[in-house]
């Protein structure tokens, strides 16, 4: 994805009532919008130097994005949750990553969880998807989730029963940080929740992982990294 408007830089003062952020730029404190329903454990430390957008929708109460965060250890993570899906649409339709669908499939987002509630983010060749974006790094190991994701918890036993009942289901991180080699579930963090894949796991639910490269100018899925629970 590559941003139609350059991004502009400030220095993050922090990140509050969930969906804000005040950065300062250029002397000026701007507040903006902050797309991230995680806790950003990792990449919302004062000082951080950031990177936002400007929208040109003059009825949008903020008119600026946190978009992008360097973080204590000199990465990139890319924060704006938003557009993780469209990121990973476009690796999908360009078969950066391939999952072995047929390669005239199209792709569908949205798609209704068969038989229940909710929705799955993508259904590429009958084969069910559900993304989840990873912003969390020790070591060069990326972690979810960076807070109880009774939600994500939910998405992983809906794969498995689907997996249960003859579909093919994957569940797919999105490592947005440029300093994330391997993916992890958090199970210091959310202990139902790894337990949870564990047990998709098991039962034939695919997960797979794969690395972004952060700029201010493209996010893009690169390569596919290891997942290990």
């Amino acid at each position: 994805m590559k941003f139609d408007v350059p991004l502009q830089s400030g220095l993050l003062i922090r990140r509050y009532k969930r969906f804000l952020a005040d950065v300062e730029v250029e002397g000026q404190i701007k507040t903006m919008h902050c797309a991230n329903t995680g806790s950003m454990l990792g990449c919302s430390d004062p000082g951080s130097r950031v990177w936002f957008s400007t929208s040109s929708n003059v009825k949008r109460k903020y008119a600026h994005s946190l978009e992008i965060v360097e973080t204590a250890t000199s990465h990139r993570a890319y924060v704006n949750t938003l557009q993780i899906n469209r990121i990973v649409e476009e690796a999908l339709v360009s078969r950066v990553i391939d999952i072995g669908a047929d390669p005239l499939s199209d792709v569908t987002r949205e798609v209704a969880i068969p038989g229940e509630t909710g929705r799955f983010d993508f259904s590429v060749d009958e084969i069910l998807i559900e993304v989840k974006s990873v912003t969390y790094e020790h070591g060069g190991v990326g972690y979810f989730p960076d807070a109880v994701s009774t939600r994500a918890t939910r998405h992983v036993r809906a794969l498995q029963r689907c997996r249960e009942d003859g579909i093919r289901t994957i569940l797919l991180f999105c490592a947005s940080h440029s300093g994330v080699n391997k993916v992890m579930t958090a199970d210091r963090i959310d202990p139902v929740y790894a337990a949870a894949v564990r047990d998709a796991l098991e039962q034939g639910v695919e997960v797979v992982a794969f690395g972004c490269t952060v700029s201010p100018q493209e996010i893009a899925v690169t390569r596919s990294i290891p997942f290990a629970i």
